[in-house]
């Protein structure tokens, strides 16, 4: 595969050189025909001088070969300089995707060998079980070994004390066969050092028991921990081995899109202004999808690995569940779920849904993590025109697999994409950017992608 990219590259860099190439034959054609033009052809601008990408390269140069006499296909209209601009946009395209070609080829590279590295994780995790469950077999066979050796030593004690007390004379009976008193309690003094003979060794076996059960607990706590460990390791494999596959399957994609840029560039000697410069802005938006997803893909692996490392070690959020409010003593100035306003998105099956809960505080307060995990998104929300819209400045922190909070309408963002966060950890300051009717943080819950109220989540206020 990556040889099969390399040599596709160097195609592509060589049609990039071929498209340069054309630029510089199509210029003196250009010149040519600016001087045999009119002065009214002359005082109107024309295609050519645009600031495209190529413009450099295709500017017209004096060769030997220039005559004075043109062809009026050569005129400031010919098709060949009208399609300067689209054909610079679409070699600037091939450019952009030459570089994600790069990137992409330098991610799937370091996931194959993450791929490798959690495979060797994997088989070791899988001996450390193995030798753990044989280690708990042989503590299992003894525990019941010893186990039923003290139920026996208690029955025989049992047994012991019922022989010497049950069936006792009366005092006078043995007091008479005894010998007298010095016989008697010679008797009693035997029976006291058997029985106590007897108590001593259940109280050993006893002992071994305990501490049989002990390690046996002991071990089965530390296969229960290696499951766990093993169980994320595999989740990890998994989630990695579909990245491979998606960023696979983009290396697929994005060759196909250059293949058709560089017809495209090749179909434009011959198209009219206009279709050169549809046929472009297609290609365009073609070449954008594929690089967007490329980018969200090798964001999303250079991630995965701190993702999946990561552990909820606040105690609070494990043993309750609990997150921490992202700002102190707030007002909960709108709710979650269904809302009037308009620039609302339509959610389960309401026309208009607040997912979070608006926090009410003045413009600037601070802003802190809801518990531990890593930033996935710190960036701001813009519609085409680079007007803040939806979110405005907001942060995404991923708390575990399926746990993320989101922060929004942000005055200013205080970490970068990819940061590890502390509960409490100052991360922004309040504003009023984006859809926002005055100073608040937008706070959003999500449970595997899916808005959930947060106030389940947080403490009593």
């Amino acid at each position: 595969m990556a040889a099969r990219v390399r040599t596709r590259r160097r195609v592509t860099i060589a049609a990039l050189g071929l498209a340069g190439g054309l630029g510089l034959l199509l210029a003196p054609a250009g010149a040519l025909a600016d001087t045999a033009a009119s002065p009214a052809a002359s005082a109107s601008p024309s295609p050519s001088a645009s600031a495209s990408p190529v413009a450099n390269l295709a500017s017209p140069s004096p060769t030997p070969s220039a005559t004075p006499t043109a062809s009026p296909s050569a005129s400031p209209t010919s098709p060949a300089l009208q399609n300067r601009q689209a054909q610079g946009q679409l070699i600037g395209d091939l450019t952009a995707a030459e570089a994600h070609a790069l990137m992409l080829e330098k991610s799937l590279s370091q996931s194959q060998l993450a791929l490798v590295a959690l495979g060797q994780q994997i088989l070791d995790a899988q001996r450390q079980i193995s030798q753990l469950d044989t280690r708990i077999a042989a503590v299992t066979a003894q525990h019941a070994e010893v186990s039923a050796r003290l139920l026996s030593d208690r029955n025989q004690l049992a047994t012991t004390i019922r022989r010497l007390y049950k069936h006792q004379d009366s005092f006078f009976v043995s007091l008479i066969r005894s010998g007298g008193f010095g016989g008697l309690l010679e008797t009693i003094g035997y029976s006291d050092v058997v029985v106590d003979r007897e108590r001593d060794l259940v109280r050993t076996v006893q002992a071994d028991e305990v501490a049989l059960a002990h390690a046996e607990a002991t071990l089965a706590r530390s296969r229960a921990s290696k499951k766990d460990v093993l169980t994320g390791l595999v989740s990890s494999r998994t989630m990695l081995a579909e990245a491979i596959a998606n960023e696979q399957s983009l290396q697929t994609q994005l060759q196909g899109t250059i293949d058709e840029a560089l017809s495209a560039l090749d179909a434009m000697q011959s198209d009219s202004p206009e279709v050169a410069a549809r046929r472009a802005a297609l290609q365009r938006i073609k070449t954008d999808s594929i690089l967007s997803q490329i980018e969200q893909a090798v964001f999303a692996q250079q991630n995965m690995q701190l993702t999946a490392e990561l552990v909820a070690s606040d105690p609070v959020l494990t043993a309750t569940g609990k997150l921490l409010w992202p700002i102190p003593h707030p007002a909960v100035s709108q709710g979650f779920g269904p809302t009037a306003y308009v620039f609302e998105a339509a959610y389960a099956g309401f026309a208009h849904f607040h997912t979070g809960i608006d926090l009410s505080v003045p413009l600037g307060t601070p802003v802190f993590a809801a518990a531990d995990g890593v930033v996935v998104l710190a960036r701001p929300m813009t519609d085409a025109a680079g007007a803040l819209v939806g979110y405005g400045n907001y942060i995404i922190i991923q708390h575990d697999a399926g746990l993320k909070t989101l922060y929004g309408h942000l005055l200013a963002i205080g970490v970068k994409e990819g940061d590890q966060v502390k509960r409490g950890q100052l991360i922004g300051l309040v504003g009023s950017t984006g859809n926002s009717t005055g100073p608040h943080t937008h706070f959003e819950v999500r449970i595997d992608n899916s808005p959930v109220d947060p106030l389940e989540m947080l403490p009593s206020a």
